[in-house]
């Protein structure tokens, strides 16, 4: 296998693949036994796979440049004709789901893999096939409008990145204008990204209707597999961190602004965590990658196995630049059985906190995809791949030294009290979208109202300064989730309380932690959200008291800050 740069792209040929396929529903039809199925099953997985590589190097150049014309384009002719093969795809499942082979499918593939083949049924339709081209141009077009934005500061072009690492800076005054800039950019653009989020709330909704769906939200809900739980669990879930987690966070806050001699702790105060200044790892994006090899060689023989290969083939894309899409992700090019890890790295301990989180689903589909023979199966679903990613970045503590020499306990301290703070917000975001979608018609305005009253309640502390655009409810546009991936950060604050449990088997017992976690990744998405919990020795987030519990691994932690220096 080449390195990522040299990687051929081939544009799939979808009219191809959709003459491959229909021949592929004949066939099946006419299989005379489950071995013929089966064989015919596995054979047009290959052909996927290949297929669904050439689309992964497309996307991952596409959004390393959202200006490259190119791919670009090939992201265009992807997203128009990808709907009408799920189509195809799904009625190759219906006939699968209604062969007298259905026990033998199970129990070979698992009962979960069935159950994602008969939700599948529910969730696409030649009506929406128009629709969803259209809201893949819409996420297009909302990666180019945040990835061209930028601003001069200091004498420094900075884009949303660039600024977060001034509002780390001891001064306050370089904060307060940072964060003043920042908010000033995203108020810029808030036209465009109000334009694009009513389209994308207009046609999401449209879509679950016409599937039949009363809401949006019952169809999201299925479309990310939760097949376990639904709205009302994750409404009780929210209300345990208002009720254990919040009060945590204020605390913390008050801490915070007790070590840095503020009266008052402003937005832009929040990432400063220490007076003398937040940990900052040394060195740069090829002096980390090297630390990161030596720790995770010392971290477990398989992790040393992974991490190898990813620096041999260079299955990282980690520089923030001018048209890079913002944010962090891994993606899998299925082919070649590799994981590829995207981040925006700006010279902040969020650099190590990105690099060990993806890296934690860059070793779990590495590790699953040799172990489960159907890829399909390797990413589980998002509440519990991102308990691999969390837990990871816990895994790594030991070796912080490694990135912040004599700074490593700072670092640490930070890295858990933003691990527990972020819970908060997290929720905030998730109800603000089970908000908007229990009223698609609500305005822009109507939409920074609700995400206004929403932050008072989860999180109390937050003062924008005067900052009359975050103050009226602006902040919500700068998650990305909101617009590309609806619904997909509860994921977040549920794994968490995996992770947190995860931190606090480490300290009783690392190895027997490790050998949990490690049997968790190789399960892979094999097994459904329940099931993999109980598999890794996890509670469920959703039953009383499990929340209060996870935190409690934390407080040796955090309480009191002031003894970590």
């Amino acid at each position: 296998m080449d390195k990522f740069s040299q990687l051929k792209y081939v544009r799939p040929d979808m009219e191809a693949a959709r003459q491959e396929t229909r021949a592929w529903i004949q066939a099946l039809k006419t299989a005379g036994s489950y071995e013929e199925m089966r064989d015919l099953f596995l054979e047009q997985k290959e052909r996927e796979y290949l297929r669904s590589t050439m689309e992964t190097i497309a996307r991952i150049r596409n959004t390393a440049d959202t200006g490259d014309e190119f791919y670009d384009k090939e992201m265009e002719y992807l997203n128009r004709e990808e709907p009408s093969l799920r189509l195809l795809c799904q009625e190759a499942e219906k006939v699968i789901l209604e062969s007298p082979y259905g026990e033998k499918w199970k129990n070979e593939f698992g009962p979960h893999f069935m159950k994602a083949m008969e939700v599948s049924q529910k969730l696409s339709d030649p009506a929406i096939v128009e629709d969803l081209v259209k809201e893949s141009s819409l996420t297009q077009e909302y990666s180019r409008v945040t990835a061209s934005a930028s601003v001069q500061f200091r004498g420094e072009t900075c884009n949303f990145y660039g600024l977060l690492k001034h509002m780390q800076s001891r001064d306050r005054q370089e904060r307060k204008e940072a964060m003043r800039a920042w908010g000033d950019l995203y108020e810029k653009i808030a036209p465009e990204l109000d334009r694009i989020y009513d389209a994308m709330v207009t046609l999401r909704d449209g879509m679950a209707r016409k599937l039949g769906f009363d809401s949006y939200i019952d169809f999201i809900y299925l479309s990310r597999g939760r097949y376990d739980y639904g709205p009302r669990d994750v409404a009780g879930f929210r209300r345990q961190v208002r009720e254990e987690i919040v009060p945590l966070c204020q605390k913390l806050r008050e801490d915070q602004a007790a070590r840095l001699g503020v009266e008052r702790l402003r937005y832009y105060d929040e990432a400063l965590i220490f007076p003398e200044g937040n940990a900052v790892p040394q060195g740069d994006r090829e002096t980390l990658v090297k630390k990161a090899r030596k720790m995770y060689r010392e971290l477990s023989p398989e992790t040393g196995e992974f991490f190898d290969f990813m620096v041999e083939h260079d299955m990282f894309d980690l520089d923030t630049r001018k048209g890079k899409r913002g944010g962090g992700y891994c993606t899998f090019l299925a082919d070649y059985r590799s994981p590829f890890i995207f981040a925006n790295f700006n010279g902040t301990s969020a650099d190590v906190n990105v690099l060990t989180h993806e890296a934690g689903h860059g070793f779990e589909v590495y590790t699953a995809a040799r172990n489960i023979p159907l890829l399909d199966m390797v990413f589980p679903s998002y509440e519990a791949a991102e308990i691999h990613s969390m837990t990871m970045e816990f895994f790594t503590h030991p070796w912080m030294e490694l990135f912040f020499g004599d700074q490593a306990d700072r670092y640490r301290y930070s890295h858990v009290m933003e691990s527990l703070e972020a819970v908060p917000y997290m929720v905030c975001v998730d109800e603000f979208q089970h908000r908007v979608f229990e009223d698609p018609s609500m305005t822009a305005a109507g939409r920074r109202k609700v995400w206004r009253e929403l932050e008072r309640i989860y999180l109390p502390w937050r003062d924008y300064d005067g900052h009359k655009f975050l103050e009226e409810g602006g902040f919500w546009m700068q998650k990305q989730h909101i617009f590309l991936f609806p619904f997909y950060y509860i994921d977040y604050a549920l794994a968490q309380m995996g992770a947190f449990e995860f931190y606090g088997h480490m300290k009783k017992d690392r190895d027997q932690a490790w050998k949990d976690y490690y049997r968790l990744c190789r399960a892979g998405g094999s097994r459904g959200y329940f099931e993999l919990l109980e598999l890794a020795g996890l509670g469920n987030p959703f039953a009383e008291g499990t929340v209060k519990n996870a935190v409690a691994a934390l407080k040796d932690k955090l309480f009191p800050a002031a003894e970590v220096r």
